[in-house]
């Protein structure tokens, strides 16, 4: 079976108020996780600057089915997709649906690494990729 890695972006369309925009993306990686356990799918959500950027990596067709789902939910606007490519391993393989969120450890440098990988989306799609992996190997205790 064919293996895909999807790279898309999106403005974030979070309830204001509570629960708090941390416990919302909690929750919709936790739910995430679950149906893509399911799936087979694996990847990664970043969240920065209200705006998601996620990494969706299983067979071909799952992943497409995926992304289709995703572009109906309302918590997402203004959705682009970035990156579609087949790849022979997965990068994110040991996380259903791992997360990386500005603000959530005020004492490390994350908030601006999760800036350089929204703005390394602009200029290489696969730099940004493996910015992202690097990234969550480092915050490994953030995932979920």
């Amino acid at each position: 079976m064919p293996i895909s890695r999807l790279l898309y972006t999106s403005s974030a369309r979070l309830e204001p108020g509570p629960p708090t925009i941390d416990k919302q993306l909690c929750r919709l990686a936790g739910e995430a996780a679950l149906l893509n356990e399911e799936a087979g799918i694996t990847g990664v959500l970043v969240y920065v600057e209200e705006q998601f950027i996620q990494v969706l990596e299983g067979e071909s067709a799952v992943v497409e089915e995926v992304f289709e789902r995703i572009c109906c939910d309302f918590r997402h606007a203004q959705i682009k997709l970035i990156d579609l490519i087949p790849v022979r391993q997965r990068m994110f393989a040991r996380w259903h649906m791992a997360r990386l969120c500005e603000g959530a450890d005020p004492e490390s440098m994350l908030d601006d690494d999760l800036k350089n990988i929204r703005y390394l989306l602009g200029v290489n799609a696969r730099a940004a990729v493996e910015r992202m992996y690097e990234t969550l190997i480092s915050y490994e205790d953030i995932d979920s």
